[in-house]
């Protein structure tokens, strides 16, 4: 799990909730509690997968779509969760004497892999509406 994973939860379930508004990224970012930079990074994904619904010009914004609800965190969490480039995942060293040391990378990717599996089965059954419908629940026992 990731920020980003997190604001596009959040943003997705934050558009459902308000489905017949439109917001601009900055509105967004106040109410997520982000860096617009960070939500337009987000919401460019989002849009990409059309899971929401963006309007340019002076009256734009962003807006649930007939979709949003239904959006699996399995979806989002492998969108939000590709390798990153800026910095190593593992320790160890291949060219290294000490077995251990070569090995180590190895093995802790083929565990990363698997924990990945889990959480991606886990989440396929957990949609937006779902986290709604909690969010809610904690907050006022009220549902959607």
């Amino acid at each position: 799990m990731n920020l980003e994973f997190n604001i596009a939860v959040h943003l997705l379930t934050f558009l459902v909730k308000h489905q017949d508004e439109r917001y601009s990224s900055s509105e967004l970012a106040q109410r997520i509690c982000v860096n617009p930079v960070q939500l337009r990074r987000v919401t460019r994904k989002l849009n990409e997968q059309q899971f929401l619904d963006v309007s340019r010009g002076k009256y734009g914004g962003y807006q649930a779509n007939e979709q949003t609800a239904q959006v699996n965190l399995a979806e989002l969490l492998v969108s939000f969760n590709e390798e990153r480039s800026d910095g190593r995942l593992y320790t160890g060293d291949e060219g290294s004497d000490c077995e251990i040391s070569r090995e180590i990378g190895h093995t802790m990717s083929h565990f990363h892999k698997r924990e990945q599996d889990i959480l991606i089965a886990y989440y396929k059954n957990v949609t937006i509406h779902d986290v709604l419908n909690e969010v809610l629940k904690e907050d006022s026992h009220e549902t959607v």
